[in-house]
């Protein structure tokens, strides 16, 4: 096919609409990007110094009222997870084989009265876990150009990780406010 034809044939405009979507943020709404080994919030907070200990500082931070849902989208090539960490913690460090300088020096739980969260909706940090190292393409996965959300409903600290880049320090918090 020639150049002109190609032109005229519209695929030419297919294809320039392809590499710009390739290119630049295609406007679609989320909260925080979940790339190589990071999340990387639209925006972040910063985590006030009254915090509870257990809340890392050196973190992406979201911050969001009550009632809000925090939408994570995978913009980028690897599976990822969003798990919440909880007094369980421990034991999935110990399951992932994390131990030494990469283990947690603090205790994260979930305010009281919330629920676990976790792609995949299981009932616990350690069933997700269990489930990703078992599953042969990972429990709870977000692959790339998938979502995941979860509203808050209760006021207080989250912190969270993906499971298989924790290792790497995939992790972030969501600080809910109250309404």
């Amino acid at each position: 096919m020639d150049r002109r034809a190609f032109l005229k044939s519209g695929a030419a405009i297919a294809l320039g609409a392809t590499i710009a979507g390739c290119l630049g943020d295609t406007g679609r709404d989320y909260d925080v990007a979940m790339v190589s080994d990071a999340y990387v919030p639209r925006s972040t907070a910063t985590v006030p110094d009254d915090a509870p200990s257990w809340v890392p500082r050196d973190v992406p931070t979201v911050e969001v009222v009550a009632g809000d849902a925090v939408v994570w989208e995978n913009t980028g090539a690897r599976n990822h997870t969003v798990t919440a960490a909880t007094y369980d913690h421990d034991q999935v460090e110990a399951l992932l084989g994390i131990s030494g300088d990469a283990a947690h020096a603090h205790d994260p739980h979930l305010p009281a009265g919330a629920d676990f969260f976790s792609s995949g909706s299981f009932d616990g940090e350690v069933a997700a876990a269990r489930s990703f190292i078992d599953e042969l393409d990972g429990g709870g996965v977000v692959p790339p150009g998938e979502r995941y959300e979860h509203a808050f409903d209760v006021p207080g600290w989250y912190h969270y990780y993906c499971i298989p880049h924790l290792p790497a320090g995939m992790m972030g918090n969501v600080h809910v406010l109250d309404a």
